[in-house]
């Protein structure tokens, strides 16, 4: 059984591939979190994973929460593996989810880093589609050998995207996101057709379509920038960031 959550399809495509190889069952946590579905059983001989991008080097906010409130009946020190997929370093996020497992009685296995294209446009622009099409290419080879080592169950540190400063980025950043996720920056433009894709994708139901229009009706959201990336008139910006930045999905998987 897989966990994935993904706004922009880099570890859809991750745990899709995994789940293909090794031939396990995928659970989408934006689909689990709004239906609240929490508890799962699993077999003795099953593989649990998690695969989930990396936010300011660590957990996502709604892979938090799901995991702080997940159930897994027949659990008995099966194997348990985190991939994670990032633009540059994986950080302690991999740490985050050990120590929340912990409480839970359960225990981490192994941990994975997937290098993928980087898309948090607030601080970077996207790269070119020739350089994303070779980023995946290179994505692909570090997906099939961890789910080679998934298959085999193999233990340890898997993970070749940190360094030495994950620890320190992690401990200094990621306060920033977990206090931090206002939807207060994001923007619509005239260019707005009114579809409601943003709201129908929203992972924790921040959007609501208003008068034809999304208007952000919580705090805080996930800060996935689903929204952003896959609204089709390109009308959903950060602050005053342009599409200069370039909007991102990944080609290799469907929306």
């Amino acid at each position: 059984m897989i966990f994935y959550f993904s706004a922009t399809g880099n570890s859809k495509y991750t745990a899709e591939r995994i789940a293909s190889a090794a031939g396990d069952r995928t659970v989408f946590l934006r689909d689990a979190v709004r239906g609240r579905s929490y508890r799962y059983d699993v077999s003795r001989e099953e593989r649990i994973g998690f695969v989930f991008p990396v936010y300011f080097w660590g957990l996502p906010s709604i892979l938090r929460f799901f995991v702080e409130k997940l159930e897994l009946t027949g659990y008995r020190d099966q194997y348990i593996y985190a991939v994670m997929t990032c633009g540059g370093s994986t950080g302690g996020a991999a740490d985050q989810l050990a120590g929340l497992l912990e409480k839970k009685g359960l225990s981490l296995s192994a941990q994975f880093g997937i290098p993928m294209v980087g898309n948090y446009v607030p601080m970077f622009k996207v790269v070119g589609p020739e350089e994303a099409e070779a980023r995946l290419d290179a994505a692909e080879e570090y997906i099939d050998e961890a789910a080679r080592a998934i298959r085999a169950k193999g233990l340890g540190d898997y993970n070749r995207c940190r360094d030495t400063a994950s620890g320190a980025m992690t401990a200094v950043l990621y306060p920033l996101y977990a206090h931090g996720r206002s939807t207060k920056p994001f923007v619509v433009t005239d260019h707005c057709i009114g579809c409601g894709l943003c709201q129908e994708i929203c992972p924790c139901g921040a959007i609501l379509i208003s008068g034809g229009r999304p208007a952000w009706i919580k705090p805080q959201c996930v800060r996935c920038l689903g929204c952003l990336h896959r609204c089709p008139a390109q009308a959903i910006h950060w602050k005053k960031a342009d599409e200069a930045q370039g909007r991102y999905y990944n080609p290799r998987v469907e929306p």
